[in-house]
């Protein structure tokens, strides 16, 4: 009896895989330019009264080495700051990594227009995820926020809790003379 139960479980575990559109591997080129981040969900000790923060648009763009960089400018009280993370495109289609090999999936939807970006790695000794839904513009999509769901579903079953941002424009930076 718990063969057969065990059997349809994984049965229906290939039925929602099957379901779920073909995702097609980013590469460098393709992610170049301005995003913004639609919806994110993951597990990090991240606290609740800054779910709710308004969240510019980024941009990927090439750095002084040719390496791609995830860019955003952020709002301080000190001013508007830049934060840049370098990734290098990794072995496998879709795979890129951070200075502190971080392994972070991009993968475009149907269309191009939005991707998933997905992380699970390891931070102070304990396994985090992370995952955000990004578009090329804020116009609304029907079917990404549905695809979306089900990743994080799938990745997070009981604790996916999905988080809508508000959307603010990006800081301009100060250019020193």
């Amino acid at each position: 009896m718990q063969l057969l139960t065990l059997t349809a479980g994984l049965g229906l575990l290939s039925l929602v895989g099957a379901m779920m559109p073909n995702l097609t591997p980013a590469h460098t080129e393709q992610l170049l330019g301005k995003w913004h981040i639609k919806r994110w969900a993951g597990d990090m000790p991240i606290p609740e009264w800054r779910w709710k923060d308004p969240l510019p648009p980024f941009t990927f763009e090439r750095n002084g080495l040719d390496e791609l960089e995830f860019r955003m400018n952020l709002t301080k009280p000190i001013g508007c700051i830049q934060y840049k993370l370098p990734l290098y495109e990794g072995e496998d289609p879709g795979t890129f990594l951070t200075w502190w090999r971080h392994v972070i999936y991009i993968h475009f939807l149907p269309g191009k227009s939005f991707a998933i970006a997905y992380f699970r790695g390891k931070m102070n000794y304990q396994y985090y995820q992370m995952m955000m839904l990004m578009g090329r513009t804020l116009k609304a999509d029907p079917d990404a926020p549905r695809i979306f769901k089900e990743f994080v579903m799938s990745k997070m079953p009981q604790t996916g809790k999905i988080i809508i941002p508000p959307h603010v424009e990006a800081c301009e930076l100060v250019q020193d003379s």
